[in-house]
């Protein structure tokens, strides 16, 4: 058994790489003027708070994680969040000159109603920087779905398949937020995550998209769920000449000014 701890740390060392590949793309778009307070906007292992530090040493770094407070702000309780880590809890008039969000899939379904509250967040001036994932539809996500509507889960694992968010659009993301900010640059890029191996997938995919159907499952659903989820994935990710595995990801990019 401890045999395979290297091997999962390793598995896990890349995965976070690939996790953070397009926030660093995002973070290389932000204008070099050092802002004095950011705030790192994330959900669940999505912060960038180590690269907003190395970008930006001087600035003083709030971190919020969206997957223990985010749907609180979404619904019926927009005046405050929490605070990462601290139990703390303030109002969302307080001002950054930065905020920064790294989305994932605890976050889409609220995504609407969230982001003009982040934007009430920011200075005159201030910069609003988002990435979220855009990928519904590829075999790494379908899979998912697919699985989950189909085993002995399938009561409790049906309304989390129905809920999850349907692709936003850079349409639909210009008409929310061109009325409330001064400038709104969006764009999409396409991924192509070169991984060693279909387990390399699952465990890039399980501090995403796969969360929310584990945390219901047992510890016997849950191995039988990810060895199902890793033979699907073989049929859809066949390996490459060199041998390793290829996973295409789209992104949505977001870089405002108020």
């Amino acid at each position: 058994m401890n045999d395979n701890v290297p091997v999962r740390n390793a598995q896990h060392r890349l995965a976070s790489e690939h996790r953070l590949r397009s926030a660093h793309d995002l973070m290389c778009r932000i204008p070099a003027r050092a802002p004095r307070s950011i705030a790192d906007v994330f959900s669940g292992q999505g912060s960038m708070r180590p690269l907003l530090a190395q970008r930006f040493p001087g600035a003083a770094i709030e971190a919020f994680d969206l997957s223990q407070s985010g749907e609180r702000i979404a619904e019926r309780r927009p005046e405050r969040f929490a605070s990462q880590g601290s139990g703390d809890r303030f109002p969302v008039r307080r001002k950054f000159d930065l905020i920064c969000l790294n989305g994932s899939l605890e976050l889409l379904p609220s995504l609407p109603r969230l982001l003009p509250l982040f934007v009430g967040m920011l200075v005159a001036g201030g910069w609003l920087a988002v990435q979220i994932p855009n990928d519904l539809y590829e075999p790494s996500r379908a899979l998912v779905r697919m699985i989950a509507a189909d085993g002995p889960w399938a009561k409790k694992l049906l309304p989390i398949a129905k809920t999850r968010p349907f692709n936003e659009t850079m349409e639909g993301l210009y008409a929310l937020l061109s009325p409330i900010l001064a400038t709104v640059d969006i764009w999409e890029a396409t991924y192509l995550h070169v991984m060693s191996s279909v387990p390399a997938i699952v465990e890039l995919m399980e501090a995403t998209s796969l969360a929310p159907f584990l945390a219901p499952l047992d510890q016997t659903d849950r191995r039988r769920f990810l060895a199902r989820y890793a033979a699907e994935l073989n049929e859809a990710y066949p390996i490459q000449p060199d041998g390793s595995v290829l996973l295409r990801l789209r992104r949505l990019f977001v870089l405002a000014q108020s």
